[in-house]
C-alpha cells in the first residue's frame, strides 16, 4: 500500500498492480557545427511515477478522487512509494549526503571504501559533544516498526553512534534514543529498529559526536534491516493523470481500472 498526504495524516491508496519511476533528464545536449556534442547538467531532475490500480471498488476509488478533485487541497504533499518503505525513506539527496542538514562541524568528506565498497561522499563530523540530526521530517506511522541503519566509522576504541528522534503533529517530541554499533577498526554497517512511539508522525535520524564518518544512511517500514538502497522518499508531490475505465456494473456494484501519475515538485 502507498500513502499519500500530510504528516500525520497519510492516507493509506489502493495496492497498484504496476508502478514505474522516471527521473526527468539531467542534461541538456545540443550538437555543435562541428559535430560534437555539448552537455549541460540541470540543477534537478524531478521525478514521475506512473501508477495503476488492475480492479478496484468505488470506495478504492474515492480515496484517490479527493486528492484528484481538490478535496484535500492542491497540495503538494508527501508521497510514500512501497520502494520507499521497504528501501529507503530517505530522498536521493539525504540518502547521498547530497542534501543534509547543515551545521558548522560537519563537511563533506572525499569518496570512500566503506562496508561493500566505494561511496561517493561521506559525512566528516568534528562535534566534539552532543548529537545532531542528518535528515529530518521522515515520515513514521505510529506503533510500525522502524528500521535505521548507515555505513559508522569511529575511532576504533569507542562505539559511533547513530541517533533518532520522534515527533507528533505539533513538532513535540515522543521518543529519542541513542544506538551504539559495534566497535571496530574500521567501517562499520550499523542498523537499529524499534517501534515508532505512539503519536509520532516523522522521525529525525543522526549521529552522535563519537561517529567520525557517516555514509549510506537508510530508514525502512521493516521489522529488521533489509540490503542498503538508494533513497525513494519524496517529500512533496501531487497527483496528475487521472483516468478511469468500467470493467464489471451488476447488482453487486461497479468494478473499474484507474491510472494516475505522482509528480515530485519543489
Amino acid at each position: 500500500m502507498e500513502y499519500l498526504g500530510s504528516l500525520g495524516r497519510l492516507v493509506g491508496l489502493s495496492c497498484p498492480s504496476s508502478e514505474r519511476v522516471e527521473s526527468a533528464p539531467r542534461y541538456v545536449t545540443s550538437m555543435t557545427v562541428e559535430g560534437r556534442r555539448r552537455a549541460q547538467v540541470r540543477p534537478a531532475s524531478p521525478r514521475a511515477w506512473d501508477l495503476s490500480v488492475g480492479v478496484a471498488t468505488p470506495t478504492e476509488l474515492a480515496v484517490l478522487s479527493d486528492f484528484v478533485t481538490g478535496a484535500w487541497g492542491a497540495g503538494p504533499w508527501h508521497w510514500v512509494s512501497v520502494q520507499a518503505q521497504r528501501g529507503n525513506m530517505l530522498t536521493p539527496g539525504e540518502a547521498s549526503l547530497v542534501d543534509r542538514v547543515t551545521r558548522p562541524e560537519w563537511v563533506v568528506g572525499a569518496p570512500e571504501f566503506t562496508v561493500d565498497g566505494w561511496v561517493p561522499s561521506t559525512l566528516v563530523n568534528g562535534m566534539s559533544s552532543g548529537a545532531g540530526s542528518v535528515a529530518t521530517y521522515i515520515p513514521v506511522l505510529p506503533e510500525r516498526p522502524v528500521t535505521f541503519a548507515a555505513d559508522l566509522l569511529g575511532d576504533g576504541t569507542v562505539a559511533p553512534t547513530l541517533t533518532v528522534a520522534f515527533y507528533d503533529a505539533a513538532g513535540v517530541s515522543v521518543g529519542s534514543g541513542t544506538y551504539l554499533a559495534p566497535v571496530r577498526s574500521g567501517w562499520v554497517r550499523a542498523s537499529f529498529t524499534r517501534p515508532v512511539p505512539a503519536g509520532a508522525v516523522h522521525m529525525n535520524l543522526g549521529i552522535g559526536y563519537r561517529t567520525r564518518r557517516m555514509a549510506r544512511p537508510q530508514v525502512t517500514w521493516t521489522d529488521g534491516p533489509v540490503p542498503y538502497s538508494a533513497g525513494h522518499g519524496c517529500r512533496a508531490a501531487i497527483i496528475d493523470g487521472w483516468s478511469e475505465d468500467l470493467i464489471v456494473a451488476n447488482r453487486y456494484g461497479t468494478y473499474s481500472s484507474a491510472g494516475f501519475t505522482v509528480l515530485e515538485v519543489s
